[in-house]
């Protein structure tokens, strides 16, 4: 029997089209391989991997084929969720995988006890549906790190609400453009009560009296202004301002307030700090209970060598005695009455007397210094203290100061005769 050229033709075509593909095949097969095989210099940093599963529950296959896991070796070698979880985690994986299909989006998390410890996965599944059957496709990543990272972030957050709510100290942040003030974590009451409604945005007058606002408003503009006069550089971040929370029930409470000043990404200035609550008691408060006391300040003392003046929290002079204002040559202390502190001393005096009786201002305490001061063999005694209201509101800070020579002291004589 004769076999037509024709046919002949079109039997080599077929034979030589099929050895072509199979070759073809071969070679993907083989690239596959070798890519497969490249897994193995990243075994322990794949953290995911797909497993094709029957919908009896029975692995079929896994991709990629070399991972260092220990739920990927368990399931490899058992071939069956049911061998590998607890029945616990298995049951609640049941009950996932009847509702995998209406809700595809919904990931599933379960543990796996292994020989390392405790491991968590985020499962999703997919039904896959061929003309050889049906069965599951299943992303498994291992999401332990992420559950450690966010178990370690909720216990240290626990523990700073902890520490916060034991001191009663808060957290706050400022807005520069708004105004506005957000507290961020909740203020406590004495007994370490968190007060309602005491987080997120607030009426900052609802909280601060009108003068002390006012003394915060002005310390936030100084660090905004030294913050953009240092290229955005908070260079004044130890500094503190203490003022009086108005609680609750109209109690006022001490907090010293220290913040920090951010520049954002878009080239806003947000303020961050703390409120740290004080209970203490001011030691020396001169209250004032008596009507003539503002008279009172400047004829207590007529020493001829002590100088005497106070101020008001805006450095303004409210009196003096005559040796302060004839030692900047006034006539008389009602015309340095109204001025402020720095018009009336010398320029060089005034960066020390501002800075004593601003430590005054924000402690509420009193404070002394003596030293050499000015010229040498010269000394000089001063002393701040501060003038409180009954509520406690330190309002007004007085200063008292006597100046010495050295060489008045170096007298035998005088000295005998003092003794």
């Amino acid at each position: 029997m004769l076999i037509s050229p024709s046919i002949l033709a079109i039997l080599v075509f077929l034979g030589f089209a099929l050895v072509v593909a199979l070759a073809i095949s071969h070679m993907l097969m083989r690239g596959m391989k070798e890519r497969q095989s490249s897994y193995k210099n990243f075994s322990g940093n794949v953290n995911e991997f797909l497993l094709f599963v029957s919908k009896e529950g029975v692995l079929q296959d896994a991709f990629p084929k070399f991972i260092n896991d220990p739920l990927y070796e368990q399931i490899c070698q058992k071939r069956s969720f049911s061998e590998v979880l607890s029945a616990e985690e298995y049951s609640r994986l049941t009950e996932y995988m009847r509702g995998a299909e209406a809700y595809p989006d919904i990931p599933f998390v379960f543990c796996f006890k292994g020989e390392t410890g405790t491991c968590w996965y985020e499962l999703r599944a997919f039904l896959k549906k061929t003309f050889n059957g049906t069965f599951w496709e299943l992303l498994i990543k291992n999401v332990t790190l992420d559950v450690d990272s966010r178990t370690q972030r909720d216990r240290l957050q626990d523990n700073v609400n902890m520490l916060l709510q034991n001191t009663g100290d808060f957290l706050w942040s400022f807005d520069v453009d708004t105004r506005q003030i957000t507290l961020l974590t909740p203020i406590t009451d004495e007994e370490g009560r968190v007060i309602p409604r005491s987080v997120g945005v607030q009426d900052i007058h609802s909280l601060l009296l009108d003068e002390e606002y006012a003394m915060f408003e002005r310390r936030i503009n100084a660090r905004i202004m030294a913050f953009r006069a240092s290229n955005f550089k908070d260079v004044d971040e130890n500094s503190s301002v203490k003022l009086r929370v108005i609680g609750p029930d109209r109690k006022l409470v001490w907090y010293c307030f220290r913040f920090r000043v951010y520049l954002e990404e878009n080239a806003r200035i947000l303020i961050k700090g703390s409120a740290r609550r004080m209970d203490l008691l001011f030691d020396n408060p001169i209250y004032d209970d008596c009507v003539n006391l503002d008279a009172a300040i400047g004829t207590m003392l007529s020493f001829p060598d002590i100088r005497i003046f106070c101020v008001d929290r805006d450095y303004r002079i409210v009196s003096c005695n005559q040796a302060f204002a004839l030692d900047f040559r006034y006539s008389s202390p009602e015309k340095t009455f109204g001025k402020r502190l720095l018009e009336v001393v010398r320029p060089k005096y005034y960066s020390f007397i501002q800075g004593t009786l601003s430590d005054v201002f924000e402690s509420g305490r009193a404070k002394s210094w003596k030293g050499p001061f000015n010229k040498e063999h010269r000394l000089l005694w001063f002393n701040a203290i501060p003038l409180t209201k009954t509520e406690g509101f330190v309002y007004r800070a007085m200063g008292v100061y006597i100046q010495m020579d050295e060489a008045e002291f170096k007298d035998d004589k005088n000295i005998k005769e003092l003794i």
